[in-house]
Protein backbone atom coordinates (compact mmCIF):
# COMPACT_ATOMS: atom_id res chain seq x y z
CA UNK A 1 0.00 0.00 0.00
CA UNK A 2 2.91 2.20 0.85
CA UNK A 3 4.84 1.63 -2.44
CA UNK A 4 1.37 2.16 -4.43
CA UNK A 5 0.60 5.43 -2.09
CA UNK A 6 4.44 6.83 -3.10
CA UNK A 7 3.64 5.67 -7.38
CA UNK A 8 0.43 7.54 -7.09
CA UNK A 9 2.13 10.63 -5.36
CA UNK A 10 5.04 10.77 -7.95
CA UNK A 11 2.49 10.39 -10.85
CA UNK A 12 0.78 13.57 -9.56
CA UNK A 13 3.91 15.68 -9.10
CA UNK A 14 5.51 14.61 -12.53
CA UNK A 15 1.59 16.17 -13.75
CA UNK A 16 2.26 19.10 -11.84
CA UNK A 17 5.22 20.20 -13.26
CA UNK A 18 4.59 18.99 -17.03
CA UNK A 19 1.34 21.36 -16.57
CA UNK A 20 2.84 24.13 -15.02
CA UNK A 21 5.44 24.06 -17.82
CA UNK A 22 2.93 24.09 -20.57
CA UNK A 23 1.38 26.90 -18.43
CA UNK A 24 4.37 28.89 -18.76
CA UNK A 25 5.32 28.11 -22.43
CA UNK A 26 1.36 29.02 -23.21
CA UNK A 27 2.39 32.52 -21.47
CA UNK A 28 5.84 33.07 -23.31
CA UNK A 29 4.03 32.21 -26.40
CA UNK A 30 1.86 35.56 -25.83
CA UNK A 31 4.63 38.07 -24.12
CA UNK A 32 7.06 39.72 -26.62
CA UNK A 33 9.05 42.61 -26.15
CA UNK A 34 9.70 45.60 -28.33
CA UNK A 35 10.08 49.25 -28.55
CA UNK A 36 8.12 52.28 -29.42
CA UNK A 37 9.24 54.03 -32.63
CA UNK A 38 8.07 57.20 -33.85
CA UNK A 39 7.15 59.01 -37.78
CA UNK A 40 8.38 62.26 -37.29
CA UNK A 41 7.50 65.00 -39.74
CA UNK A 42 10.48 66.97 -41.16
CA UNK A 43 9.61 70.45 -42.29
CA UNK A 44 11.61 72.47 -44.80
CA UNK A 45 11.08 75.36 -46.88
CA UNK A 46 10.12 74.92 -50.58
CA UNK A 47 13.02 78.07 -51.09
CA UNK A 48 16.19 78.61 -50.19
CA UNK A 49 16.38 82.16 -47.74
CA UNK A 50 17.50 83.71 -44.14
CA UNK A 51 16.05 82.33 -41.22
CA UNK A 52 14.31 85.81 -39.68
CA UNK A 53 11.89 84.31 -36.88
CA UNK A 54 11.90 80.64 -35.37
CA UNK A 55 9.33 81.02 -32.83
CA UNK A 56 9.52 77.59 -31.29
CA UNK A 57 11.53 75.39 -29.31
CA UNK A 58 12.44 71.67 -28.58
CA UNK A 59 8.95 70.65 -26.40
CA UNK A 60 6.77 72.71 -27.18
CA UNK A 61 3.11 71.77 -28.67
CA UNK A 62 2.01 73.44 -31.50
CA UNK A 63 -1.27 73.07 -33.51
CA UNK A 64 -2.69 73.16 -37.13
CA UNK A 65 -1.96 76.91 -38.66
CA UNK A 66 0.87 77.71 -36.38
CA UNK A 67 3.45 79.71 -38.12
CA UNK A 68 6.92 77.30 -37.58
CA UNK A 69 9.35 79.82 -39.57
CA UNK A 70 9.40 82.66 -41.40
CA UNK A 71 11.89 83.49 -44.02
CA UNK A 72 13.82 86.88 -45.59
CA UNK A 73 11.04 88.24 -48.50
CA UNK A 74 11.94 91.10 -49.42
CA UNK A 75 12.37 89.88 -53.03
CA UNK A 76 9.34 88.06 -53.12
CA UNK A 77 7.36 91.32 -52.39
CA UNK A 78 9.04 93.27 -54.72
CA UNK A 79 7.91 90.44 -57.42
CA UNK A 80 4.63 90.47 -56.15
CA UNK A 81 4.84 94.62 -56.20
CA UNK A 82 5.68 94.55 -60.12
CA UNK A 83 3.09 91.34 -61.09
CA UNK A 84 -0.06 93.76 -59.13
CA UNK A 85 1.24 96.86 -61.30
CA UNK A 86 1.02 95.04 -64.79
CA UNK A 87 -2.34 93.02 -63.79
CA UNK A 88 -3.37 97.20 -63.09
CA UNK A 89 -1.82 97.93 -66.13
CA UNK A 90 -3.55 95.21 -68.45
CA UNK A 91 -6.72 95.12 -66.34
CA UNK A 92 -6.93 99.81 -68.06
CA UNK A 93 -5.99 98.32 -71.35
CA UNK A 94 -9.72 96.38 -71.24
CA UNK A 95 -11.61 98.60 -69.95
CA UNK A 96 -9.72 100.92 -72.66
CA UNK A 97 -11.05 98.58 -75.68
CA UNK A 98 -13.97 98.67 -74.20
CA UNK A 99 -15.15 102.09 -74.14
CA UNK A 100 -13.97 103.34 -77.32
CA UNK A 101 -12.68 107.17 -77.46
CA UNK A 102 -12.48 109.54 -74.68
CA UNK A 103 -15.31 112.10 -73.83
CA UNK A 104 -12.65 114.90 -74.27
CA UNK A 105 -12.17 113.31 -77.78
CA UNK A 106 -15.88 113.26 -78.69
CA UNK A 107 -16.55 116.82 -77.66
CA UNK A 108 -13.73 117.66 -79.79
CA UNK A 109 -15.75 116.00 -82.56
CA UNK A 110 -19.16 117.64 -81.56
CA UNK A 111 -17.64 120.52 -81.67
CA UNK A 112 -16.20 120.47 -85.43
CA UNK A 113 -19.67 119.05 -86.21
CA UNK A 114 -21.55 122.16 -85.09
CA UNK A 115 -18.85 124.00 -86.92
CA UNK A 116 -19.62 121.98 -90.48
CA UNK A 117 -23.50 122.41 -90.18
CA UNK A 118 -23.17 125.96 -89.15
CA UNK A 119 -20.86 125.91 -92.66
CA UNK A 120 -23.49 123.80 -94.41
CA UNK A 121 -26.68 126.07 -93.67
CA UNK A 122 -24.85 129.16 -94.81
CA UNK A 123 -23.77 127.01 -97.97
CA UNK A 124 -27.30 126.02 -99.17
CA UNK A 125 -28.84 129.71 -98.14
CA UNK A 126 -25.57 131.16 -100.64
CA UNK A 127 -27.01 127.87 -103.43
CA UNK A 128 -30.58 128.85 -103.30
CA UNK A 129 -29.82 132.59 -103.69
CA UNK A 130 -27.40 132.86 -106.54
CA UNK A 131 -29.77 129.70 -108.00
CA UNK A 132 -32.44 132.11 -108.15
CA UNK A 133 -30.73 135.18 -109.39
CA UNK A 134 -29.06 132.79 -112.11
CA UNK A 135 -32.59 132.01 -113.44
CA UNK A 136 -33.84 136.04 -113.45
CA UNK A 137 -30.36 136.49 -115.49
CA UNK A 138 -28.96 139.03 -112.53
CA UNK A 139 -25.71 136.36 -112.20
CA UNK A 140 -23.79 134.08 -113.62
CA UNK A 141 -23.97 130.83 -114.20
CA UNK A 142 -20.24 130.24 -113.25
CA UNK A 143 -20.78 132.26 -109.62
CA UNK A 144 -23.95 129.95 -109.38
CA UNK A 145 -21.82 126.86 -110.18
CA UNK A 146 -19.08 127.55 -107.86
CA UNK A 147 -21.67 128.34 -104.29
CA UNK A 148 -23.41 125.08 -105.34
CA UNK A 149 -19.90 123.28 -105.40
CA UNK A 150 -19.10 125.16 -101.70
CA UNK A 151 -22.80 123.91 -100.16
CA UNK A 152 -21.65 119.94 -101.51
CA UNK A 153 -18.43 120.23 -100.11
CA UNK A 154 -19.73 121.14 -96.79
CA UNK A 155 -22.37 118.69 -96.68
CA UNK A 156 -19.73 116.27 -96.88
CA UNK A 157 -17.25 117.42 -94.04
CA UNK A 158 -20.56 117.25 -92.00
CA UNK A 159 -20.94 113.22 -92.72
CA UNK A 160 -17.58 112.84 -92.63
CA UNK A 161 -17.25 114.19 -89.07
CA UNK A 162 -20.38 112.44 -87.93
CA UNK A 163 -18.88 109.40 -89.53
CA UNK A 164 -15.69 109.75 -87.22
CA UNK A 165 -18.01 110.75 -84.52
CA UNK A 166 -19.50 107.46 -84.72
CA UNK A 167 -16.32 105.21 -85.11
CA UNK A 168 -15.26 106.97 -81.57
CA UNK A 169 -17.96 106.00 -80.07
CA UNK A 170 -17.46 102.02 -81.09
CA UNK A 171 -15.32 99.84 -78.97
CA UNK A 172 -12.21 98.31 -80.14
CA UNK A 173 -12.08 95.39 -82.60
CA UNK A 174 -12.85 91.89 -81.49
CA UNK A 175 -9.55 90.97 -81.97
CA UNK A 176 -8.11 93.37 -79.72
CA UNK A 177 -10.64 93.40 -76.71
CA UNK A 178 -9.65 89.37 -76.73
CA UNK A 179 -5.90 90.20 -77.03
CA UNK A 180 -6.74 92.27 -73.89
CA UNK A 181 -8.03 90.34 -72.03
CA UNK A 182 -6.08 87.64 -72.01
CA UNK A 183 -3.01 89.78 -71.43
CA UNK A 184 -4.74 90.45 -68.20
CA UNK A 185 -5.75 86.86 -67.51
CA UNK A 186 -2.10 86.20 -67.80
CA UNK A 187 -1.40 89.10 -65.74
CA UNK A 188 -3.79 87.63 -63.03
CA UNK A 189 -1.74 83.86 -63.16
CA UNK A 190 1.32 85.77 -62.70
CA UNK A 191 0.08 87.99 -59.57
CA UNK A 192 -1.07 84.37 -57.98
CA UNK A 193 1.92 83.03 -58.43
CA UNK A 194 4.02 85.44 -56.72
CA UNK A 195 1.51 85.51 -54.20
CA UNK A 196 2.08 81.79 -53.57
CA UNK A 197 5.90 82.91 -53.12
CA UNK A 198 5.13 85.22 -50.86
CA UNK A 199 2.97 82.82 -48.66
CA UNK A 200 5.88 80.22 -49.01
CA UNK A 201 8.31 82.00 -47.18
CA UNK A 202 6.28 81.63 -44.06
CA UNK A 203 5.68 78.09 -43.35
CA UNK A 204 2.89 77.02 -40.78
CA UNK A 205 2.25 73.72 -39.34
CA UNK A 206 0.01 70.97 -41.54
CA UNK A 207 -0.10 68.44 -38.17
CA UNK A 208 -0.60 68.65 -34.41
CA UNK A 209 2.12 67.69 -32.05
CA UNK A 210 5.29 68.62 -30.51
CA UNK A 211 8.53 69.90 -31.93
CA UNK A 212 10.86 67.54 -31.09
CA UNK A 213 13.96 68.83 -32.90
CA UNK A 214 15.04 72.31 -34.14
CA UNK A 215 18.08 71.51 -37.08
CA UNK A 216 18.57 75.40 -37.77
CA UNK A 217 18.59 78.79 -36.16
CA UNK A 218 17.15 82.55 -36.72
CA UNK A 219 19.94 84.23 -38.72
CA UNK A 220 21.00 81.16 -40.34
CA UNK A 221 20.68 80.60 -44.55
CA UNK A 222 19.01 77.30 -45.66
CA UNK A 223 18.25 75.66 -48.44
CA UNK A 224 15.41 74.57 -50.46
CA UNK A 225 14.58 71.15 -48.96
CA UNK A 226 16.55 71.06 -46.02
CA UNK A 227 14.56 70.30 -42.87
CA UNK A 228 14.16 73.33 -40.48
CA UNK A 229 12.82 71.49 -37.44
CA UNK A 230 11.59 67.62 -37.08
CA UNK A 231 7.69 67.01 -35.89
CA UNK A 232 6.59 64.25 -33.71
CA UNK A 233 2.76 64.31 -34.89
CA UNK A 234 0.17 63.31 -31.74
CA UNK A 235 -0.58 60.08 -33.59
CA UNK A 236 2.92 59.04 -34.78
CA UNK A 237 3.86 56.95 -32.15
CA UNK A 238 3.69 52.92 -32.57
CA UNK A 239 5.22 49.40 -31.49
CA UNK A 240 7.27 47.37 -32.97
CA UNK A 241 8.10 43.16 -32.53
CA UNK A 242 9.60 40.30 -33.37
CA UNK A 243 6.93 36.82 -33.65
CA UNK A 244 7.97 33.49 -34.19
CA UNK A 245 6.20 31.86 -37.24
CA UNK A 246 4.04 29.62 -34.68
CA UNK A 247 2.53 33.20 -34.11
CA UNK A 248 1.37 34.47 -37.21
CA UNK A 249 -1.91 32.37 -37.17
CA UNK A 250 -2.61 34.49 -33.82
CA UNK A 251 -2.21 38.27 -35.52
CA UNK A 252 -4.43 40.01 -37.96
CA UNK A 253 -4.59 43.42 -39.18
CA UNK A 254 -6.83 45.61 -37.02
CA UNK A 255 -6.35 43.38 -34.19
CA UNK A 256 -5.44 45.06 -30.27
CA UNK A 257 -2.84 44.08 -28.58
CA UNK A 258 -1.61 45.18 -25.02
CA UNK A 259 1.48 46.57 -24.01
CA UNK A 260 3.60 48.02 -20.62
CA UNK A 261 6.81 50.10 -20.05
CA UNK A 262 7.09 47.29 -17.28
CA UNK A 263 5.73 44.12 -15.94
CA UNK A 264 3.04 44.67 -13.66
CA UNK A 265 2.30 48.30 -15.05
CA UNK A 266 -0.81 49.75 -15.93
CA UNK A 267 -1.45 48.28 -20.03
CA UNK A 268 -2.22 50.65 -23.23
CA UNK A 269 -3.77 49.05 -25.90
CA UNK A 270 -2.18 49.09 -29.85
CA UNK A 271 -3.71 48.40 -33.06
CA UNK A 272 -2.02 46.10 -35.12
CA UNK A 273 -1.64 48.13 -38.63
CA UNK A 274 1.58 45.81 -40.26
CA UNK A 275 2.56 42.24 -40.26
CA UNK A 276 5.77 41.35 -42.35
CA UNK A 277 5.04 38.99 -45.37
CA UNK A 278 9.01 37.88 -45.52
CA UNK A 279 10.97 36.47 -42.36
CA UNK A 280 13.97 37.69 -40.75
CA UNK A 281 16.83 36.43 -38.36
CA UNK A 282 16.35 37.70 -34.98
CA UNK A 283 18.08 41.17 -34.83
CA UNK A 284 21.90 40.92 -33.07
CA UNK A 285 20.46 43.81 -30.64
CA UNK A 286 16.89 43.21 -29.13
CA UNK A 287 14.73 44.36 -26.19
CA UNK A 288 14.14 41.00 -25.45
CA UNK A 289 14.79 38.73 -21.88
CA UNK A 290 16.97 36.25 -24.63
CA UNK A 291 18.03 36.19 -27.99
CA UNK A 292 16.86 33.12 -30.12
CA UNK A 293 19.05 32.18 -33.08
CA UNK A 294 15.35 31.88 -34.88
CA UNK A 295 13.53 32.99 -38.08
CA UNK A 296 10.82 35.93 -37.00
CA UNK A 297 8.47 38.34 -38.46
CA UNK A 298 8.30 42.07 -37.74
CA UNK A 299 4.77 43.24 -36.37
CA UNK A 300 3.84 47.09 -36.14
CA UNK A 301 1.14 48.30 -34.35
CA UNK A 302 -0.29 51.68 -34.10
CA UNK A 303 -1.07 52.78 -30.40
CA UNK A 304 -4.30 54.20 -29.38
CA UNK A 305 -3.41 55.79 -26.15
CA UNK A 306 0.36 56.72 -25.76
CA UNK A 307 0.12 56.61 -22.24
CA UNK A 308 2.83 58.89 -21.70
CA UNK A 309 5.39 56.51 -23.87
CA UNK A 310 8.18 58.04 -25.45
CA UNK A 311 10.11 56.78 -28.98
CA UNK A 312 13.13 54.43 -28.26
CA UNK A 313 11.61 53.24 -25.03
CA UNK A 314 11.11 49.32 -24.23
CA UNK A 315 8.32 47.46 -23.89
CA UNK A 316 5.99 44.27 -23.02
CA UNK A 317 3.80 43.02 -25.66
CA UNK A 318 0.56 40.93 -25.10
CA UNK A 319 -1.74 39.30 -26.84
CA UNK A 320 -5.53 39.39 -25.35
Amino acid sequence: MNKQLCYFRTLATACSVISLSACQNELDNKHFTGYVEAEYVYVSSPDSGWLIDVPFREGDEINFGNTLFELDKDRQQAEYAEAADRLKQNEAQVRDAATGARREEINSLQAQLNEAQATLQFAQAERIRWTELVAKNLASQSRADQVISEANVASARVRTIEANIAVARLTARDGTREAAAAGRDAAADVLAQAQWRLDQRTVSARVNGRIEQVFHRQGEYVNAGIPVLAILPEDALKIRFFVPQMMLSKLSLGANVNIALTEGAQPATAQISFIAREAEFTPPVIYSEESRDKLVFLVEARLLDTAGLRPGQPIDIYLP
